[in-house]
């Protein structure tokens, strides 16, 4: 019986694994949140996905930028090539559309190569206001 249970274990990690995203595929993103590395490590541990959004600007200057796809509940490192730093600065906390590719891994990260982008930047506080 114990046996049954490890070969359905391995077989679901393996599983699993063939699902990882693989250096040269293209990835196609709607409204993934700009965040930081590291509040995006800590959104992954504690599963409290509402830090993404509250994370402190200067967390990506430490750490870097990393972008989280909602629908595939991944993460990407962004290579900086096609995207300005000063752009991810004024949408952080918001989202982006883009299109692209993977170039390499860091660790477990994948990293897209951006090609094409739509950057919305959070709403300012306040922004309702009024409406009611």
């Amino acid at each position: 019986m114990k046996k049954l249970f490890l070969a359905i274990g391995l077989t679901l990690s393996l599983s699993v694994l063939s699902f990882a995203e693989d250096v040269g595929e293209d990835v196609e993103l709607s409204s993934a949140v700009i965040t930081a590395k590291s509040c995006a490590e800590k959104a992954k541990e504690t599963g409290s996905f509402e830090l993404l959004s509250s994370c402190p600007p200067v967390e990506a200057e430490k750490s870097g930028y990393v972008i989280y796809d909602v629908t595939e509940n991944t993460f990407y490192a962004i290579e900086p090539k096609n995207v300005y730093y000063f752009e991810l600065d004024e949408g952080f906390g918001g989202s982006i559309d883009a299109k692209g590719k993977i170039v390499k891994k860091e660790g477990d990260l994948p990293v897209l190569e951006v090609q094409e982008y739509k950057i919305s930047p959070k709403p300012k506080a306040g922004f309702f206001k009024g409406c009611l």
